[in-house]
């Protein structure tokens, strides 16, 4: 529970929950935690404390004084929708506010920088590392575009409408809002998650090798480079209105898919063996108004190991009900993405979120 969501829910007439209903959902929440086969040796800590949010080695407790609340910040932000986390350790934020689409935090969370004030649709951030040099990738969803910028914030490739595929009829079909880079070869993938379901595939220099499409793809919004085995380096792709996570090989060939049903996940984030997802909505969705989001962990078969702000997964469960009930209040404001420092803590951003910044979760150890 994060008293930031509850607060800007009550504001917002969310109905509130009387003392006995929320012991009720905190002692059901442990009660199904400790039932699980996948949790038996869990620590107790979650039952004791009802604000640390996940289950097994992914549990968390919200950092209150990380980054500002939105009536004290004099940065301004919109849509909050991806991280990129430097070398550095900083995380830059991009937000559809133009009088600074990218915001740049330090790890203790003030402000180092703003830049970038031309992309009204800034949706997808993705970094990549060339030599040494930094570059970030941004695309943008009003202008439908994608660019790189290097870490000053100039231009220095744009990739619009891919004509050149023949699977466009017209320009307006084509709305990007993700992209993967292969560290090896710098080939780059570009989702078009808003506009007609292909995931275009580009050489370092823009030079187009390939468009692919497969059956259930529907809204695909995120695209992970996903070398977590060496020496069969794959692609994760999110089919979010399908709830589904797509594995392609290097050329666009369909490897298989996992179904999480009701889950609406954005973009696949991989730190270590682990795939990360914001899940912005759990079941009906409701655009901007629901707040049944969560973050959930798969571990190295993309199974679902914790669920931060829902309950635990179950192998036997199904549908929403048993895999995804959330936390009441919920914890989230329909989280966008995550990112991660080198001691395993969450950043998540939140999409519609009444320009809350965003929050960070620490490991619970």
């Amino acid at each position: 529970m994060l008293d930031e969501a509850h607060d800007w829910m009550l504001e917002n007439h969310a109905p509130p929950m009387n003392q006995s209903r929320r012991q009720f959902v905190r002692t059901a929440l442990a009660s199904s935690v400790a039932a699980s086969p996948l949790f038996s040796n869990i620590s107790s800590a979650a039952e004791e404390d009802p604000q640390v949010m996940g289950q097994g080695n992914f549990r968390y407790r919200h950092a209150k004084n990380w980054s500002l609340k939105r009536d004290e910040s004099p940065v301004a932000v919109k849509d909050c929708h991806e991280f990129a986390r430097t070398k550095s350790g900083s995380q830059i934020l991009c937000t559809t506010h133009t009088a600074n689409n990218l915001i740049e935090f330090s790890p203790d969370g003030k402000v180092i920088r703003t830049f970038g004030t031309t992309y009204p649709g800034a949706h997808g951030l993705n970094l990549s590392n060339e030599n040494g040099e930094e570059f970030l990738w941004l695309t943008d969803t009003q202008r439908r575009i994608v660019v790189k910028l290097d870490m000053k914030g100039r231009e220095v490739l744009t990739l619009g409408w891919p004509k050149e595929t023949g699977k466009y009829a017209e320009e307006g079909k084509f709305c990007p809002t993700e992209t993967a880079v292969n560290p090896v070869n710098g080939d780059i993938y570009v989702a078009d998650g808003y506009g007609s379901n292909f995931l275009t595939h580009y050489s370092a220099k823009g030079e187009i090798k390939g468009c692919y499409q497969h059956e259930g793809f529907n809204c695909i919004h995120g695209v992970a480079y996903d070398d977590r085995d060496k020496a069969n380096p794959q692609l994760l792709v999110t089919s979010r209105a399908a709830n589904k996570l797509f594995s392609l090989s290097l050329d666009g060939k369909n490897l298989g898919h996992k179904h999480f049903p009701g889950a609406w996940i954005c973009r696949p984030v991989i730190n270590g063996e682990n795939v990360f997802f914001a899940v912005i909505n759990s079941g009906r969705l409701e655009w901007g108004s629901d707040f049944r989001g969560f973050i959930m962990v798969l571990d190295r078969n993309n199974e679902p190991i914790s669920l931060v702000g829902g309950q635990a997964p179950a192998k036997d469960g199904t549908g929403e009900a048993a895999l995804y009930r959330n936390h009441d209040p919920k914890p989230f404001l329909n989280c966008h993405d995550v990112s991660f420092d080198q001691e395993g803590n969450l950043y998540v951003a939140h999409w519609a979120s009444n320009e809350t910044h965003p929050f960070k979760l620490e490991l619970v150890r």
